[in-house]
């Protein structure tokens, strides 16, 4: 990012408090003398630079003008102007879009930093237009577009009676997005307010610097007589303005200091979870992270292909100074932060939210107590992922203990309505299982763990006991630009003649989910392959189960396997009919009368940790089966990417089983931060704006990429390019490509070494994009055996997943 600050390229933005408050006056004083001072132990010369991305009032007024009048050293620019002297939102009917200002401020920016020379350091001030929450051209706060770039911010204060509101506001505003602020200027004048704000101020997480300056002359009516007072009082105030410049110095330098030391002091303070530590090579230094984009700090010696930003116009003398010095690049975040972004990293939205539940509660007791986030989110759930079936939401703080919440609810349940749960009869085995799906994951706590076939994550966990039946499923996969399903050699015996595989071809994505006639030669193997195995399990091995739990439509980290459809409907209809599982017990039949939707067969759990809220392009991936379970987890995708919690919602039935005059009886699960309401409000807030995207139509040209639109309410899509996904699926290279709505998950064809999840292929894969990344752009992914992975936000944009399509297309293409 060749905007950013180094060691040799120092920028900054200026914001004020209000309108007329000598924003230009102090920043004219900062460049004149950055552009007079020499930096560091070489005593290198400092080139200056000011930029002006919005004006009004132009060309009667012209800050940039006014810096070049009075610091002529500097080397100024203008991007927009309007000739209203009036707020910008309001200055034009045509107003350019956010993106397109952006860009051409970083360009400016860039080219600055381009035209240093090998001996040169530079220094660059960004004047905002306006007060820090004063809109831009299109109506947004200056506030949140510019937290893109975070420069590190000077902060005009306002001087006059009545400005330490309008300071301190600012401050908060600033503050609350993200910005670091390390100093506060003000002008010296009767009402002190300097004073206040540097007492106020003291014991800030990383306080401002309050810097106090002489006040401008009075605007004289003569215009030669003001340039010429306006001169003097320049030159009067060199040395306030030149201490100003060094302390920022400062405290850039040691910013810098800090974040080169982070990788050391992680290796040898932190232990990361899933992470071999002997394999770490280079710790990726995250100094922040905005909308899909993380902004990494990258050592010297690493990836010096990047090391100017732009290879082509950079001099080589500039190449080889910068190519010394550690940088920045930005990363699109590929794996959504370990599957949690939905609305993108620092969102406004949530950031307000979490900040007034914070201010309003704090955290409180929820035993026995009620506040309106919880009840409020409690409610767009029961009308949303829960709508149609769940009445009951029990909150907990992430996704494993949102399963274990579940796994409680259920086998209580059932072990309530059959006599013989629980070892009472000595033809069975003694304990209660659960029936899933081979290479499901619902997460890393004990009870979680025995609730999943054998796999990587549990193997050295000497606690483990594998506590079910695992149905080994029917896949499906985009390859040859067609949806295969294949169906596992031990349903097709039987069915499938000579060939010990059967595969059906879809041509449509929604096609997948479509319920298939009674014609269809799976339901047939389905229905016969999961009738006979539990046949086989309770009567031939005497063994007992109290829950159905599976991860719907999408297996996460188990590999991202998809699940054909029509399985997992035929298993929970199967499931709900077998007579089976135990004899019902008579007082049961006596408390369940006049129950509605009551469950049949076992308790139908889904897993929607990871598929659900949206996720795969419908509010819940049991939406996409058109199956309605008895008991849902939830979290990840919940809170929009900013805060733990998660949810388990279930029915009426369910929760009547915990119903007795005896406290043991109830459901003795919880922690002490349930129902927390900052996790509340920003769930609620998340939600709001899924709907709202949902209603407003935010994916319809996703929808009609993939011919969605003509299957209505139950079209199926991607985030991801029809045509970009099609060409990987014919990849040689390729098994095959799942792209469900925000995922796009590629089976890679392991040709040497281990397969499955300890293969190494993804990592090599992930590698590679970072290095074939743009110039200044790269991607950060996590490694999932031989499976690659790119998950988008919500909010990502056309023209954001473009790029990493074209880097992904390359990397694929390539030699790995």
């Amino acid at each position: 990012m060749a905007h950013l600050p180094t060691r040799s390229f120092q920028a900054h933005q200026v914001f004020a408090a209000n309108t007329n408050v000598g924003k230009t006056i102090l920043s004219t004083g900062l460049v004149r003398a950055a552009a007079a001072l020499a930096i560091g132990a070489e005593k290198k010369r400092m080139k200056a630079f000011y930029l002006k991305p919005v004006q009004t009032g132009y060309p009667v007024d012209c800050d940039a003008r006014h810096v070049k009048t009075y610091a002529p050293l500097v080397e100024t620019s203008r991007l927009y102007a309007y000739p209203d002297p009036v707020s910008p939102h309001i200055a034009t009917t045509e107003p350019p879009p956010d993106t397109e200002v952006l860009q051409a401020t970083i360009k400016a920016l860039r080219s600055f930093k381009q035209s240093l020379g090998h001996a040169d350091k530079g220094w660059a001030l960004l004047e905002t237009a306006g007060g820090v929450n004063s809109p831009i051209m299109s109506g947004e706060l200056q506030s949140r577009f510019y937290r893109p770039l975070r420069l590190p911010t000077v902060l005009v204060g306002d001087s006059h009676l009545g400005g330490i509101s309008t300071t301190l506001t600012s401050y908060e505003s600033l503050h609350q997005y993200g910005y670091d602020i390390p100093a506060l200027l003000l002008f010296h004048n009767k009402s002190r307010n300097h004073e206040f704000l540097d007492k106020y101020l003291a014991k800030a997480e990383n306080r401002p610097l309050v810097h106090v300056l002489p006040s401008p002359p009075e605007k004289l009516a003569d215009p030669a007589a003001d340039a010429e007072q306006l001169h003097e009082y320049y030159k009067r105030t060199e040395s306030y303005f030149r201490h100003v410049v060094e302390e920022l110095d400062r405290a850039h330098q040691q910013r810098l200091d800090r974040l080169e030391e982070l990788g050391e002091k992680a290796r040898t303070k932190i232990w990361w979870p899933f992470t071999q530590h002997k394999t770490v090579k280079d710790v990726t230094i995250i100094d922040s992270a905005y909308g899909d984009i993380m902004t990494t700090y990258v050592e010297p010696s690493k990836d010096a292909m990047t090391a100017t930003g732009d290879n082509n116009s950079s001099s080589s003398s500039s190449q080889d100074n910068q190519a010394k010095e550690w940088r920045w690049r930005e990363m699109f975040d590929g794996c959504a932060s370990w599957w949690t972004q939905g609305l993108g990293h620092g969102s406004p939205e949530l950031t307000r939210s979490a900040a007034y539940a914070a201010g309003r509660y704090g955290h409180v007791m929820f035993p026995e107590c009620a506040h309106e986030p919880a009840v409020k989110l409690s409610e767009t759930l029961l009308e949303t992922v829960g709508q149609d079936w769940a009445s009951r939401v029990f909150f907990s703080d992430n996704g494993s203990t949102a399963i274990e919440v579940a796994l409680k609810m259920a086998l209580k349940s059932t072990q309530d309505r059959y006599v013989h749960m629980g070892g009472q009869n000595n033809n069975t085995t003694g304990r209660i299982e659960v029936i899933g799906i081979d290479g499901g994951y619902h997460g890393d706590t004990i009870g979680a763990m025995n609730a999943c076939s054998p796999n990587a994550y549990n193997a050295q966990v000497s606690w483990y006991k594998s506590h079910g039946h695992w149905f080994t499923p029917p896949t499906v996969v985009y390859k040859d630009s067609q949806f295969q399903i294949t169906i596992p050699q031990e349903m097709t015996e039987g069915f499938s003649g000579s060939d010990p595989t059967l595969k059906v071809t879809i041509d449509n994505l929604s096609s997948v989910f479509a319920k298939p006639s009674e014609s269809d030669p799976r339901l047939a193997i389905y229905r016969h392959h999961i009738r006979s195995t539990l046949t086989r399990l309770t009567q031939g091995e005497k063994r007992q189960f109290g829950a159905l739990l599976m991860e719907p439509v999408l297996m996460g980290a188990g590999g991202m396997v998809w699940v054909d459809p029509a399985f997992q409907r035929c298993l929970v209809e199967e499931v709900r009919d077998f007579k089976g599982f135990g004899t019902v017990e008579p007082s049961y039949q006596d408390k369940s009368q006049g129950l509605t939707n009551d469950w049949s067969g076992l308790p139908v759990v889904f897993d929607e940790v990871f598929s659900g809220c949206w996720r795969l392009g419908r509010k819940s991936a049991a939406d996409m089966l058109q199956v309605k379970p008895d008991i849902a987890a939830y979290a990840k995708l919940l809170t929009g990417g900013l805060i733990t919690l998660a949810t388990t919602l279930t029915t009426e039935p369910i929760f009547n089983n915990f119903l007795s005059d005896t406290k043991t009886d109830a459901l003795l699960h919880g922690h002490s931060y349930t129902a927390h309401p900052i996790g509340c409000a920003v769930a609620n807030t998340s939600l709001q704006t899924y709907r709202e995207m949902e209603s407003h139509g935010d994916a319809d040209q996703a929808r009609e990429d993939w011919g969605a639109l003509s299957h209505g309410p139950l079209g199926v899509w991607s985030l991801w390019d029809q045509k970009v996904v099609d060409k990987i699926s014919r990849l040689e290279i390729v098994q095959g490509v799942v792209p469900l709505g925000s995922v796009l998950a590629i089976q890679m064809r392991e040709t040497d070494g281990p397969s499955g999840y300890a293969s190494m292929l993804s990592q090599k894969v992930q590698q590679k994009m970072r290095e074939k990344g743009d110039p200044e752009v790269a991607i950060f992914g996590r490694p999932l055996g031989n499976v690659v992975y790119m998950i988008a936000s919500q909010v990502s944009t056309r023209e954001q997943l473009a790029k990493v399509e074209n880097i992904l297309l390359r990397t694929l293409e390539g030699p790995l």
